[in-house]
């Protein structure tokens, strides 16, 4: 699952994406404006936070990869690209959670998703062999070359792009929705 990323740095991008739509974020969270790239490789804002007007009480941040086919809700939908700089999970140890970052030291990171006019949700699949397992889930990851297959439906979900992800510990500041600093991404022990 991914519940919370960041996105504060587009220099490493393979594509245009205006300035102006760039909000430096250290905090994402579901409900805000995000980032996405559409199927006309257009970058657009839209809410994080997927619902139909059948079920709008329904909000959906996270969708698994191996039901977006068949579940009714998601069939009147378009694929889009989540943009980012890595993303947060949290790792429950008894009664505390703590948070560790993912992302590659040398690229952006990009996520599968699909939207419609009320918004938008990050697609989830198993997680990838990784150095150290947070979550037993993780959002697809894409490269810029897998763009075309993934609007085209043909994105093959057993690829492995996670192989070179930097995974380390950070501040449970991270926590609050309300902290939005470089702090949030700042190292606090050893990488894994």
């Amino acid at each position: 699952m991914c519940g919370r990323y960041a996105l504060y740095d587009i220099s490493k991008a393979e594509f245009y994406i205006p300035q102006n739509m760039v909000g430096i974020n250290y905090n994402i969270s579901p409900g805000t404006s995000v980032l996405v790239v559409t199927e006309n490789y257009d970058v657009k804002l839209t809410h994080w936070t997927f619902s139909v007007a059948w079920a709008e009480k329904l909000r959906i941040i996270n969708a698994r990869s191996e039901t977006l086919e068949i579940k009714k809700i998601f069939q009147n939908t378009k694929r889009c690209i989540f943009i980012a700089n890595g993303y947060f999970e949290w790792l429950r140890e008894r009664r505390e959670k703590k948070p560790f970052y993912h992302t590659f030291k040398d690229r952006m990171m990009y996520f599968g998703g699909v939207y419609n006019e009320h918004g938008a949700c990050i697609i989830t699949r198993p997680c990838y062999r990784l150095k150290m397992e947070i979550h037993q889930r993780q959002p697809v990851l894409l490269r810029y070359k897998d763009f075309s297959n993934w609007f085209s439906s043909k994105h093959d979900y057993s690829c492995e792009h996670s192989k070179d992800m930097h995974i380390y510990r950070v501040s449970s500041i991270v926590n609050s929705t309300k902290n939005n600093s470089e702090e949030n991404i700042s190292e606090i022990s050893q990488s894994f």
